[in-house]
């Protein structure tokens, strides 16, 4: 005798989606797709999950909150910066096919605005508060979000492409860019995500209202 099936649930349908999002992207996500894998018609999602869009949101804010807060033994502002920044890093590598749909949504839930909370605590210590705080926090989400979002994609390990030597040009055209050839045509990703770290952390030290 068969075992019966589960009952459809949303956790069921978020933890497929997640699923889903981990092995093939954001992009393999449809309700056809997830009902096969649920062995459920794809109507019945709809009762659970109205669309798509907010699918991916359930998703996104699943994936979210396995981030584990960060730990650092320090009153300084500066040194917690950095463990934020590399908490964030942490976490794309460990969800690398989910980091894009995680870079391009808007979170409004609480463990969206958990790391919010984080990042501004970090800039209150530091002396920035309001609407300048909320601008730090963004140049540094955009830093965050690119590089990690370059690392990702050229790392195979983290299932991006491996990277290849470019194509022949004619570089006499472009004398500085032959002269580090070798070095755009590879990347230490630990070396340059703290070297942009620590130029974000100078930039903040500098500020001035």
């Amino acid at each position: 005798m068969s075992s019966p099936r589960k009952p459809l649930t949303r956790t069921r349908i978020v933890d497929a989606a997640v699923r889903l999002i981990e092995r093939e992207g954001v992009e393999a996500v449809s309700m056809r797709r997830l009902a096969a894998e649920l062995g459920a018609g794809t109507m019945s999602l709809y009762n659970h999950v109205p669309n798509k869009a907010l699918l991916v949101d359930l998703a996104a804010e699943r994936i979210m909150a396995q981030a584990k807060p960060y730990r650092v033994d320090s009153d300084d502002w500066r040194d917690h910066i950095r463990a934020h920044a590399r908490a964030v890093r942490e976490l794309a590598h460990q969800h690398p096919r989910a980091f894009v749909m995680l870079a391009t949504r808007r979170l409004s839930s609480e463990a969206g605005f958990r790391t919010i909370e984080a990042a501004l605590t970090n800039l209150d210590r530091a002396g920035f508060r309001g609407k300048v705080a909320v601008s730090m926090m963004r140049a540094m989400v955009s830093y965050l979000l690119g590089t990690l979002m370059r690392e990702v994609a050229t790392s195979p390990e983290l299932g991006g492409i491996a990277l290849s030597a470019y194509e022949p040009v004619e570089m006499g055209a472009f004398p500085l860019s032959a002269g580090v050839l070798d070095e755009l045509g590879t990347y230490d990703h630990d070396q340059e995500f703290e070297f942009g770290l620590e130029l974000l952390i100078t930039a903040l030290e500098r500020y001035e209202d």
